[in-house]
């Protein structure tokens, strides 16, 4: 594992365990739900604080049908699902450290098609870095073959959730005029604790913004992803707010030629309201 600091913010990670995020603090305080250990992460990355989605977010029912042709693809995390292609290959793979520093960490993942697997290659980057109060992952995806892929990203990281967490972001919605006339809100503002309810709900139209309230702390979220996704179990002691690039169920809207790059970014920028 590889801690990176600076400051009062520290981030745990661990490459080889499929380019995950162990642990992210400030001051000592959890901005992330850490993990309970590396055996328990080896066992099942959902066990990470936080972990990349490459090269698509969600599952493939059924495999993947692109350009006319149906791919089968194998379970990329059975004690998950055992049935379905899930979130990609990065999570469930070791990635290479290709430059670290104290403050700083890049890694790689290489993939080759294989029997089950995304029929197409490609390389994924990511990028970690802390400031003093800022903690950022930068995740890119290139088409490394010589025929277009689909493409998609995700990060999902895991918050702490008590009865006194917030979250809070605005969700917009297409202004479409209903046949009576009558006019829908253009934005609902979200304020406020997460549902003791299951939560799995796409906020569609996201402007990249969120903030979330816990232990003292007040973290600005930001990305440029423009689809938020928000996960928790009934009654958890966490919740996923995870910037994605593409809606569950719909992959492969977004192609990549030949040596072309996506990129999805999350920056958390913190302000201790204990001082």
């Amino acid at each position: 594992m590889i801690e990176i600091s600076e400051d009062e913010m520290k981030a745990v990670l661990a490459p080889e365990l499929g380019g995950v995020v162990m642990s992210l603090s400030f001051g000592g305080k959890n901005i992330f739900r850490p993990a309970a250990s590396q055996e328990a992460v080896a066992a099942d990355p959902r066990e990470a604080a936080c972990y990349p989605c490459v090269p698509w977010f969600s599952r493939l029912f059924g495999g993947l049908d692109f350009d006319g042709r149906h791919y089968e693809l194998a379970p990329t995390l059975p004690v998950c699902d055992p049935d379905h292609a899930l979130h990609g290959h990065g999570w469930v793979n070791p990635w290479r450290v290709t430059d670290q520093s104290g403050d700083h960490v890049a890694c790689w993942f290489d993939h080759t098609p294989g029997p089950g697997l995304f029929p197409f290659p490609f390389f994924a980057t990511q990028e970690f870095s802390v400031s003093a109060d800022q903690f950022q992952i930068a995740l890119c995806v290139t088409n490394s073959g010589n025929a277009p892929m689909p493409a998609g990203l995700g990060l999902h990281p895991f918050f702490p959730n008590t009865k006194t967490s917030e979250l809070n972001f605005t969700e917009y919605f297409d202004q479409t005029t209903p046949a009576k006339g009558l006019s829908p809100p253009e934005k609902i503002e979200h304020r406020g604790p997460m549902t003791d309810d299951p939560v799995d709900y796409t906020i569609k139209r996201w402007d990249g913004t969120a903030e979330i309230v816990h232990d003292g702390l007040k973290i600005a979220m930001h990305s440029n992803a423009r689809i938020l996704h928000l996960y928790s179990p009934e009654e958890a002691d966490f919740y996923c707010a995870e910037p994605i690039s593409h809606l569950p169920g719909y992959f492969g809207r977004d192609i990549l030629a030949p040596q072309e790059t996506m990129d999805i970014f999350l920056s958390l920028s913190v302000e201790n309201l204990t001082c």
